[in-house]
């Protein structure tokens, strides 16, 4: 029983729904790596976090002084 509620305080999910409502248009990246515990995967300006199956995702989009833009999420 121990072992179980360890097992799954260690390994907390941070894409969640809760999580996405937590994002800003304006907030760092840093500000929102803190929300998912580390960076995303990059491409083109986009920063994409995944959740444990891969069809649940958080992406948003910084702008060129590394600003939040949009966001999207799919799966939550």
């Amino acid at each position: 029983m121990v072992l179980l509620a360890f097992a799954l305080s260690g390994c907390a999910n941070p894409v969640t729904l809760q999580n996405y409502n937590r994002i800003e248009t304006g907030m760092t990246l840093k500000q929102v790596e803190e929300i998912f515990g580390g960076p995303g995967e990059s491409y083109q300006g986009l920063k994409t976090w995944r959740g444990g199956h891969s069809r649940h995702t958080i992406t948003v989009e910084f702008d060129d002084r590394g600003l939040v833009v949009t966001k999207t999420q799919d799966g939550l």
